[in-house]
């Protein structure tokens, strides 16, 4: 199969640069604007993995880096996409339409406005997984085929340090890179090289998302667990009406709680940022947790919530997992970054045009749609698969590159049950796009089959 390389870069280059003709000089939320600051001074550390900030930090030499590495992982995200659908034998007009169809639900355009690391994740991950596509259908020459297998295993190790919570998904891409180059070594040698590669993965990420480099200094702790915590137990007292949430007090710990009455008044299922607001809302008259609580009585805390009350942990745990995939029946919590750019000190404004502004309008009315929603994809997806196995005509490297991609979505997503604090659907983007995958497989698969005869036939 002939892939110009024209053809491969060229039209991604060219829907990256409309795409940030929307959004110039990029959408930047909160966690974005700490990301360019740390850049460009220090690694602190903190709530946010900081290889991302390195990576940034590489595209800020000429000091424009927020602009730089939002163009560079859509580009890399949209030549992943057209790289699969090119291996399809989709033809080029063709592959065009499919990746504009993409861009059309709202999840997924609304996240490429913003420098969010949930798009690098999926540029990182997809563009492994898309070589090893191109790997597993075409036959290459050594040097070519050895560059593919290690430049995708470092992709896939790029994005396993850009989400704190990528192994999941990036270690069932690596069973799938281990399938393609290894698949007529035994099964020892696979189980080796794969425990031995998710060891240096899960070392990386701990080495790099601890230290600060060059110096290795200590980064500050992370205190993501802790606010799930606090949160878990908020509407673990609100589902079950019993209030497990002490009075914050000054000198001592309480061993009363708060009423349920102003549990009730704070909680939102879109969890920690929606239930910080109402908090404020109050006039700082809903005090949460006493300032002595430490984090051995946090964790006892919560442990014990749950083990008295589980199914009201597992309510609350629907009700937030339900906003995130956008299973309810109100508007879905930001689907892109709607502020723009937040009050910086980098002199950061955007430059609004009207693309800017139809593309907003557009997001925001289809996110209300049932099509607009994450779970219709998932479903789209689920279908796709089933029917990709229920059908024998379909090549077998073809149906495990759907496996794969469906698993990889599956287990990036269905962890967000118990390990997110908040109800954003940004969190799907990664899974959507991985998903995409298994969809072009089931619509397409007729077009590989026909070139597949056409050249069995020619020989």
């Amino acid at each position: 199969m002939k892939l110009t390389i024209f053809a491969l870069i060229a039209y991604p280059l060219l829907l990256s640069l409309a795409i940030l003709s929307i959004c110039f000089p990029g959408f930047m939320s909160y966690d974005s604007l700490r990301m360019l600051e740390e850049a460009r001074t220090a690694v602190i550390g903190g709530p946010y993995p900081v290889a991302p900030v390195y990576i940034l930090r590489l595209f800020d030499i000429g000091g424009h880096g927020s602009t730089v590495m939002l163009e560079m992982q859509n580009f890399l995200l949209l030549f992943s996409v057209m790289l699969i659908l090119r291996t399809l034998k989709v033809g080029l007009f063709l592959s065009i339409i499919s990746s504009l169809m993409i861009l059309v639900f709202p999840t997924v355009i609304g996240c490429m406005l913003v420098l969010w690391k949930d798009v690098s994740f999926a540029a990182m991950i997809m563009l492994s997984l898309s070589l090893i596509f191109y790997a597993s259908v075409c036959k290459s020459d050594n040097s070519l085929s050895q560059a593919i297998k290690w430049s995708s295993l470092i992709f896939l190790f790029i994005a396993t340090l850009v989400r704190l919570n990528a192994i999941t998904s990036t270690g069932i891409v690596f069973i799938y890179w281990l399938s393609v180059f290894y698949q007529h070594h035994n099964f020892k040698v696979r189980c080796a090289a794969f425990f031995a590669i998710v060891a240096f993965m899960f070392a990386g990420n701990n080495l790099i998302n601890s230290r600060g480099f060059p110096d290795m200094h200590k980064l500050a702790p992370n205190p993501i667990f802790d606010a799930i915590m606090i949160n878990d137990i908020i509407g673990i007292s609100g589902w079950s009406r019993e209030s497990l949430v002490p009075i914050d007090v000054t000198n001592e710990l309480p061993s009363s709680k708060i009423p349920i009455a102003d549990i009730d008044s704070v909680y939102s299922s879109l969890g920690a940022l929606a239930i910080a607001d109402n908090i404020k809302n109050h006039d700082g008259k809903i005090k949460l947790f006493p300032r002595k609580f430490d984090n051995s009585d946090l964790i006892h805390a919560w442990l014990s919530a749950i083990y008295k009350h589980p199914f009201a942990y597992l309510q609350y745990r629907c009700d937030l997992f339900q906003e995130i995939i956008g299973a309810k029946n109100h508007e879905t919590f930001e689907p892109t970054h709607f502020e723009m750019i937040d009050e910086n000190s980098f002199g950061l404004k955007i430059q609004s045009s009207e693309a800017t502004t139809f593309a907003l309008d557009y997001i925001k009315a289809s996110s209300n749609s049932f099509w607009g929603k994450p779970w219709f994809f998932y479903l789209l997806s689920v279908l796709a698969v089933v029917l990709t196995y229920k059908n024998k005509s379909i090549q077998t490297n073809l149906k495990k590159f759907s496996y794969y991609s469906f698993a990889a979505a599956a287990l990036y997503i269905i962890p967000f049950y118990f390990i997110s604090g908040t109800g954003e659907v940004r969190y799907n983007f990664p899974s959507i796009i991985l998903c995409s995958s298994c969809i072009f497989v089931w619509i397409f698969y007729r077009k590989h089959m026909f070139f597949h005869q056409a050249n069995q036939s020619s020989l």
